[in-house]
């Protein structure tokens, strides 16, 4: 077994894996000093196994936590597989923080949270704005502290798909993409890395100030920002939650809490440099 550990904040996965090449990539995707060799007596916050159960190269690699299987992958598609698990740990198994489907970003401090379905254009957005100067907190989770509701960084690499990875590589020469893979079940998927200020802060939390609901329409002529209520923004922060009906009174005073504290908006847009423009005047 191929055994390493990826040690971002807040969290720590050891890996377990009979694929040397998921390490290389993971090397890639990852600085050297947060891919480490494992510790024998130190406890992790996940445990990631990656392995053909049974013998044969033309075997698929099951990806599993423990005892639950997560998925059944070819060794072409296991860079987005394990990826997708690490998302999957962090959705089902941690509870010490509430966790927001969104990506998150900041500027002097203050956290920009922007929930959004598969579709809606969030990680594209996101892309773009931490490549405009934005520090980039999250593209898939927002973990509010239960305690202090501060925003928690979980950086990582940042997942881009299908047209978007041509759309960010045109805009952004320079911008790193890494792991590109065809054929997944979200169609050509790769890996934009986070700049150094980003991995550099990693443990640097920030104050939740705005909450945008992003939706690309390409039919959309004008862009539109509007003002929603902190009772619709409420409910559909709750929807987007990993596990606010798992954490009950604490998940409702947490997301109470985070609602008071922030201004919320729906922005739909076309225009990826129009929507840009107006994020920056609104924060």
């Amino acid at each position: 077994m191929t055994d390493f550990v990826i040690n971002t904040v807040p969290f720590s996965v050891l890996v377990s894996s009979r694929s040397q090449a998921l390490h290389t990539a993971v090397s890639q995707l990852y600085p050297p000093q947060l891919v480490l060799a494992p510790e024998p007596e130190k406890i992790y916050d996940f445990c990631l196994t990656v392995e053909r159960k049974w013998a044969g190269w033309g075997r698929p690699y099951h990806v599993s936590a423990g005892q639950q299987h997560f998925r059944m992958t070819d060794s072409a598609q296991v860079v987005p597989v394990f990826e997708w698990g690490f998302n999957w740990c962090i959705a089902s198994y941690q509870h010490q923080y509430l966790a927001i489907h969104a990506a998150v970003l900041e500027r002097h401090g203050k956290a920009l949270i922007m929930p959004a379905p598969p579709g809606s254009g969030k990680s594209t957005l996101c892309a773009a704005m931490m490549l405009e100067g934005w520090r980039l907190l999250s593209d898939e989770m927002c973990l509010v502290d239960l305690t202090d509701g501060s925003i928690v960084p979980c950086v990582r690499p940042v997942s881009l798909k299908n047209q978007s990875l041509k759309l960010v590589q045109s805009w952004y020469p320079s911008a790193q993409i890494r792991q590109i893979t065809t054929g997944t079940t979200k169609g050509t998927v790769g890996y934009l890395l986070p700049l150094a200020d980003s991995w550099q802060a990693r443990g640097q939390t920030a104050t939740a100030a705005w909450v945008v609901f992003p939706q690309y329409n390409v039919n959309q002529t004008q862009l539109q920002l509007s003002p929603i209520s902190k009772a619709d923004a409420f409910m559909h922060l709750a929807n987007n939650s990993f596990n606010y009906a798992v954490l009950a009174e604490h998940g409702f005073n947490s997301l109470g809490r985070l609602t008071q504290q922030i201004q919320a908006y729906r922005l739909e847009y076309a225009d990826i440099k129009q929507a840009l423009s107006e994020l920056s005047q609104l924060c």
